[in-house]
């Protein structure tokens, strides 16, 4: 049986883990992608080459044309 004693200690003892681990920062991930690319396949081919990158907690979508792609191979 299950004592108020017993469920104040478990409490504590979570409290106390809860303030000593230190909360982990978003993860931020840009990611290029066509003007007419769909969303799912500009991520699938991002996280081939980066697959540490999974577990962003934001994606932040970086467009380019034709133009650009264009430009940046020159470069």
């Amino acid at each position: 049986m299950v004592t108020a004693s017993f469920i104040n200690r478990l409490s504590q003892a979570v409290d106390r883990i809860e303030s000593q681990s230190q909360p982990r920062l978003w993860k931020v991930v840009e990611i290029r992608r066509d003007i007419g690319e769909d969303e799912y396949v500009a991520r699938d081919r991002h996280y081939a080459a980066h697959p540490e990158d999974r577990d962003a907690d934001v994606v932040i979508w970086k467009f380019f044309d034709d133009q650009e792609t264009t430009d940046e191979s020159r470069d």
